[in-house]
């Protein structure tokens, strides 16, 4: 059966960012940021940070066509350009719930990289041997936004199914077949770490913490704004032109408002 929206035959990619600027970290702040479902705001991301991977144009139909694990990984990579190497986050005990801190390179996050004949696996089922693509943003999206009962990897399973009754298969699996198909499907997609494992300073049991980049990585809608307002303050400069300025462009002259601020507050008489 011809998928819709066949998963692309890319895995850990080669990619491009966009030349940052206030517009870019904007699109890039609304998606991280947004109520849609994670699929939904990871494609938004994606789309908004990247110029290229694998040296096609990074479209939201682009990004949306990737595997579930290529693009947890350049979600990865995309976050460590918004934050220093070996930067410091919160994590939970999985055993105590204490709240301790761990140090974190997004950049040199492991990885695994994809399968023999990724995307597309084979599994021996009950109904026979199957064909199924790997999951994909489309698929991914699909199901953020189903609110249909029961195990999700059925649901998957129709949708990555390449056979011609694949949702009417999907329904007849069972779950020696589901497991299967799981298991196919993790062997063959890329796997990013999703978790860091470190030990408890509290209690002193390992541990792992989840690593979610759009809960922290990425700049809030707020944070742009008061910087806007703090340069238009001082050079009455419009928003647009502010925006326009290249990311780093905008930091210096943030940073020369910061330093004139404090010789003016130095040079005050008391």
């Amino acid at each position: 059966m011809a998928r819709a929206h066949p998963t692309i035959a890319i895995g850990l990619p080669r990619f491009m960012p966009r030349e940052p600027d206030g517009f870019a970290e904007f699109a890039i702040s609304r998606g991280a940021g947004a109520t849609a479902p994670r699929p939904v705001r990871v494609s938004r991301v994606l789309a908004a940070a990247l110029k290229t991977i694998d040296g096609e144009e990074a479209t939201l139909g682009l990004v949306r066509c990737l595997s579930a694990g290529t693009r947890e990984w350049l979600l990865q990579k995309v976050a460590a350009l918004f934050r220093p190497r070996q930067d410091w986050f919160e994590g939970d005990c999985t055993v105590c719930s204490a709240r301790y801190d761990v140090a974190l390179d997004l950049a040199e996050l492991p990885a695994k990289p994809c399968g023999a004949g990724f995307p597309t696996v084979a599994v021996e089922t009950s109904l026979g041997r199957r064909l199924f693509d790997a999951p994909n943003g489309f698929d991914e999206e699909t199901l953020a936004r189903s609110h249909v009962a029961g195990d999700p990897r059925r649901r998957l399973a129709g949708l990555c199914g390449l056979s011609d009754d694949a949702q009417a298969e999907a329904a007849r699996f069972d779950l020696a077949d589901l497991d299967r198909i799981d298991a196919a499907l993790d062997e063959a997609t890329p796997q990013p770490s999703e978790r860091s494992a470190t030990r408890c300073p509290s209690c002193g049991h390992a541990t792992e913490a989840a690593i979610e980049p759009l809960s922290f990585a990425f700049p809030s809608e707020i944070s742009l704004l008061r910087e806007v307002h703090r340069i238009a303050a001082h050079y009455h400069w419009s928003e647009d032109a502010i925006l326009s300025l290249p990311t780093r462009r905008r930091r210096q002259y943030l940073s020369i408002i910061g330093s004139e601020r404090r010789r003016l507050q130095t040079a005050r008489p008391r």
